[in-house]
């Protein structure tokens, strides 16, 4: 537990998932030399299937609290473990978070949520949606949808998106250094000039 830094870890026997042990409860025994076998502890049976999708595993995860959670084939035989640090690699892929580009995060009633007509205005300025979530304000009928897009300079988004009535409360984007002083030079050549 210590080595992958974990809480939390699958029982198995001749590749037949028995439950997750938590190391509290390895602690709690106090019987060192001992056995799992020997450790009276209540075993959670919190397992994925092999084929599920990640969402399910991420949902999973959530709900029971663990570190790390059994991964088992359709016959029900252990097949490995999923860590939370595998899963935020995985998200990272999932969400597109390692390619370039900016993110828009767009406030709107639940009623007015359309993301056909959203993609419509966004790609109008071609600009690809590489993904997308919802965030549900409850009980407020309002809704954060975050998009990430394949491209840095989102003016052009922000502005069609604010004439569609849509409100862009927050735009976030990689810019380079180099991109930072060059906006910096031109903006000190215009105030010379002026």
């Amino acid at each position: 537990m210590d080595e992958f830094k974990v809480s939390h870890m699958p029982v198995v026997d001749d590749r037949q998932f028995k439950g997750m042990i938590s190391e509290s409860d390895i602690m709690d025994a106090n019987a060192p030399g001992s056995t799992i076998a020997e450790v009276d502890a209540d075993l959670e049976r919190a397992f994925v299937g092999a084929n599920q999708h990640i969402y399910y595993v991420i949902r999973k995860l959530a709900a029971t609290d663990l570190s790390c959670i059994a991964v088992l084939d359709d016959d029900e035989k252990y097949v490995g473990c999923i860590t939370l640090s595998d899963m935020v690699v995985k998200f990272e892929d999932l969400a597109v978070i390692n390619q370039p580009g900016g993110i828009l995060v767009i406030r709107l009633k639940d009623m007015d949520y359309s993301l056909a007509r959203i993609a419509h205005i966004v790609e109008s300025n071609d600009v690809k949606i590489l993904s997308s979530y919802i965030f549900n304000r409850k009980d407020t009928g309002v809704i954060d949808l975050t998009l990430k897009v394949n491209r840095e300079d989102l003016s052009p988004v922000i502005q069609s998106l604010e004439r569609n009535d849509y409100e862009v409360v927050a735009s976030f984007y990689e810019a380079t250094q180099s991109d930072d002083l060059k906006g910096r030079y031109d903006e000190l050549m215009r105030y010379i000039n002026f």
